[in-house]
């Protein structure tokens, strides 16, 4: 097990998707998923508290200060994938038959694989994700394994029996493991035959496999490395109770950023790479009464 670099409560994971339509997404990721509106601005981002962790909505754009040759667009190609949403589910017979009804357009009905049942849908601008019900008992994805969910005392309960984690391709599943436990602070949870790995950060984890081919539950689907690191779909967003601190800290162990923080109106931000591409966004709310400072994120307990 890795040292945890990262204290409990001084960090959060989201999952950041860009939209066409925000409005549409929204209404995806919670009349259909069962997602709940912890923020929205009219010309800004939507946020869907889902479970354990958030989806961050908002529209494409060009390069800004602190992603200076960075564009962000819906996915060019849906069929060549590196990294999605993964939900677990306690019962994917009923979570498959529930979002069905609800309108959610699964690629196959679920299928029963060694260690898991599960299938994959995608959102309405192509986002692919997974969903997935662990039948080993003794496995690491199993519910007791699973970080509360708890949300802020101004939301409803989260909806029960799923818990949210982000996956990434890797060319080097070993590499990618040392980046997210020795420089971002996260904890080796699991490491499995064949290279697939999961490091718990704060609410969250990031699973981390290498790529691969369509299969039974997505035959037209191929997951590799990100292709074009400056145009970009989705991105891991970690949000940071002090961002100079976490700079200076990462920086030190290697992490190597677009920029240094740039002040924005209602936050400090800037970017990071890991070894295999993947855009990661590091940010700092300075609004103390905004929809991401600490007093509203979810309880980061876990086993």
């Amino acid at each position: 097990m890795a040292e945890n670099l990262s204290p409990e409560g001084e960090a959060l994971l989201t999952h950041f998707i860009v939209s066409d339509d925000v409005e549409r997404s929204r209404r995806f990721y919670t009349e259909v998923l069962g997602g709940r509106v912890a923020f929205s601005n009219p010309v800004g981002p939507t946020n869907v508290a889902l479970s354990n962790s958030w989806i961050v909505i908002n529209a494409g754009g060009g390069p800004t200060d602190d992603k200076p040759e960075v564009t962000l667009e819906t996915p060019g190609d849906p069929n060549r994938v590196s990294s999605f949403v993964n939900i677990r589910v306690k019962d994917m017979e009923t979570v498959y038959s529930e979002w069905s009804a609800r309108g959610a357009q699964f690629l196959t009905p679920p299928k029963q694989h060694e260690y898991e049942i599960r299938c994959y849908m995608r959102d309405p601008d192509g986002h692919l994700i997974e969903v997935g019900q662990t039948t080993d008992l003794a496995g690491d994805w199993v519910p007791d394994h699973w970080p509360s969910s708890t949300s802020a005392d101004d939301l409803p309960p989260p909806p029960e029996g799923i818990v949210l984690a982000h996956f990434i391709v890797s060319d080097d599943v070993e590499r990618s493991r040392r980046f997210y436990t020795d420089v971002l602070g996260g904890r080796l949870a699991f490491s499995g035959p064949g290279g697939l790995t999961y490091v718990q950060m704060s609410n969250s984890w990031v699973i981390i496999n290498v790529g691969g081919g369509p299969t039974d539950d997505k035959p037209e689907v191929t997951l590799e490395t990100p292709g074009d690191l400056n145009r970009v779909s989705s991105f891991l967003n970690i949000r940071v109770t002090d961002m100079q601190a976490v700079y200076g800290e990462w920086s030190a162990r290697g992490a190597q950023f677009l920029t240094p923080p740039k002040q924005h109106p209602y936050e400090i931000r800037c970017y990071i790479r890991d070894p295999d591409g993947h855009l990661i966004e590091v940010g700092q709310t300075t609004d103390p009464e905004g929809d991401w400072s600490p007093d509203h994120w979810p309880s980061t307990k876990s086993e």
